[in-house]
C-alpha cells in the first residue's frame, strides 16, 4: 500500500478549509465580505442652466429674471443674469439640489441630481402665484358622489382652479394637508360656476369611510404649473403656485 506524506496533507487541508470558509453554509449565510474597493475618481466642473418665468395664464415672462434667487443644497447661492442664465463653477463630483424663489412666484425645488464631470445643464422654471381666487365653494350630495361648486369672477383669459381634499383636519396645498387633488379649467369670459365631481370610489380609495367628514380647500391655480415638484419624503406633489387664501367647506363621505 502507498502512503501519502503528512507534509503534503497539511497544506492541502488548509487550502480546503480556506475555500470552505468563503462559501455559503447550508443555512444560506454568506462568508466574510471582501475588502472595499477604492472610491471612483472625483472631477471639477460646472452646473449651468436657464431660468424661465411664467404668469398665471401660462405665458412666458421676460422681465425680472435677474431677481430669481437660486441656492444649491440650501446655502450656496448663484447669480442669475437679466436673460435668465446662471452658471455655478468649481463643482465637484457628487449629488446636488437647487432651490429657486422669486417675489410673486411659487418657490420650487430641483430634487437631488448627480453631477459627474464637465458641465451639466439644469434648467429651472417658476410659475406666478395667481392673483385670482374663488369667492366661494359649496358641496352638493349626489347619488354615489358629491359635486363641488366654485365661483370665480370672469376673466378674458382661460385659467385653472385646484381643489384639495383631506380627512381629520383642514385641507390645504401642502403634502400633509391633502389626500386627493382635482384640477379643472375655467374657460375665458365664463361667468358660470365651476363644477367638480368627486366620485365616491375616489374617497374610498383614499381611505374615507361612509359618514366621515371630508375637508375641502379650493384655490385659483396657474395654467401649466412649472413650480410644482415632488416631495421626496411622501412622494406627493408640492403646490406653491396657488392663490394665497383658499375657500373652504366640508361634506360627508357617501
Amino acid at each position: 500500500m502507498r502512503f501519502i506524506s503528512s507534509s503534503f496533507l497539511l497544506p492541502a487541508l488548509v487550502l480546503v478549509m480556506g475555500i470552505s470558509s468563503c462559501t455559503k453554509s447550508k443555512d444560506g449565510a454568506t462568508g466574510p465580505a471582501g475588502p472595499v474597493g477604492p472610491a471612483g475618481p472625483s472631477y471639477i466642473g460646472a452646473i449651468s442652466g436657464h431660468v424661465s418665468l411664467f404668469d398665471q395664464y401660462g405665458s412666458k415672462v421676460l422681465t425680472g429674471l435677474g431677481n430669481v434667487y437660486l441656492a444649491f443644497d440650501g446655502y450656496s447661492t448663484v447669480a442669475v443674469d437679466s436673460s435668465g442664465y446662471y452658471i455655478k463653477g468649481s463643482v465637484g463630483t457628487g449629488s446636488y439640489s437647487i432651490s429657486a424663489s422669486n417675489t410673486g412666484y411659487g418657490a420650487t425645488h430641483v430634487n437631488s441630481f448627480q453631477f459627474l464631470a464637465d458641465t451639466l445643464n439644469r434648467d429651472v422654471k417658476l410659475s406666478a402665484i395667481p392673483a385670482f381666487a374663488p369667492t366661494s365653494v359649496t358641496a352638493t350630495a349626489l347619488s354615489g358622489a358629491d359635486s363641488l361648486t366654485l365661483i370665480f369672477s370672469a376673466d378674458t383669459r382661460a385659467r385653472n382652479c385646484i381643489v384639495f381634499l383631506n380627512k381629520g383636519t383642514a385641507a390645504g396645498s401642502t403634502p400633509d394637508k391633502y389626500l386627493l387633488v382635482y384640477t379643472k379649467a375655467i374657460p375665458a369670459n365664463s361667468t358660470r360656476p365651476v363644477f367638480i365631481n368627486i366620485p365616491a370610489q375616489d374617497l374610498a380609495n383614499a381611505g374615507f369611510t361612509t359618514g366621515q367628514t371630508v375637508y375641502v380647500a379650493g384655490y385659483g391655480y396657474v395654467v401649466g404649473d412649472a413650480s410644482a415638484y415632488e416631495d421626496l419624503a411622501t412622494g406627493k406633489t408640492v403646490y406653491t403656485a396657488v392663490s394665497a387664501t383658499p375657500v373652504t367647506t366640508t361634506f360627508t363621505a357617501p
